[in-house]
């Protein structure tokens, strides 16, 4: 690993992560389940008609652009979902990498104590073995 990234990755707050994962991952299942929950432009509002004017033109024009507008909201809506939907699975493998994180920082703690006993057990005997 680059010496860039191991300072980089000690700079990093670790324990904070640690504590705020399990708020991003229920922020993300908040969020999806807010969006999701909602209901589209077509099925939320009845629209009815509104004659303006007597000039039927005006009135296709504006029916016209109603549509495109209700076309608009709905891909709109769509999208909304699916960056929901990736933001669910982001908080999910972010809380994933922590606990690994976590895991992956317990054991090197263990090893560099089995290690330092190790080392500890090495210099005894060598000091027996060679003051004999």
């Amino acid at each position: 690993m680059p010496v860039g990234w191991v300072a980089m990755l000690q700079m990093v707050p670790w324990g904070e992560v640690i504590k705020n994962a399990p708020k991003v991952a229920d922020g993300a299942v908040k969020l999806w389940n807010s969006v999701s929950g909602k209901q589209s432009a077509e099925d939320a509002s009845d629209v009815t008609d509104v004659i303006v004017g007597n000039d039927s033109t005006t009135a296709e024009q504006l029916q016209q652009q109603l549509h495109g507008a209700e076309h608009a909201i709905s891909e709109l809506q769509a999208e909304m979902v699916q960056s929901t939907e990736v933001i669910k699975e982001l908080a999910k493998q972010n809380a994933q990498l922590v606990a690994q994180i976590e895991a992956n920082r317990k054991a090197l703690t263990v090893l560099g104590i089995v290690l330092a006993l190790t080392v500890l057990g090495v210099v005894v005997q060598a000091v027996f073995v060679f003051s004999a």
